[in-house]
């Protein structure tokens, strides 16, 4: 549970940096945050394995 929670407050951290830094909301902005989410959240997991 707490992998998921994490993925998720990466995803909106991504989002949010990025809309401020873009100054709008476009697709691409949020399946890049989307893929970081995905991939810190399977790294996050994967330590949680080993730890």
């Amino acid at each position: 549970m707490s992998t998921v929670i994490f993925a998720f407050s990466i995803f909106c951290g991504w989002l949010i940096f990025d809309i401020v830094k873009h100054r709008k909301i476009k697709l691409e902005i949020v399946l890049s945050s989307l893929i970081v989410a995905i991939i810190a959240g399977v790294l996050w997991w994967l330590l949680d394995l080993l730890f």
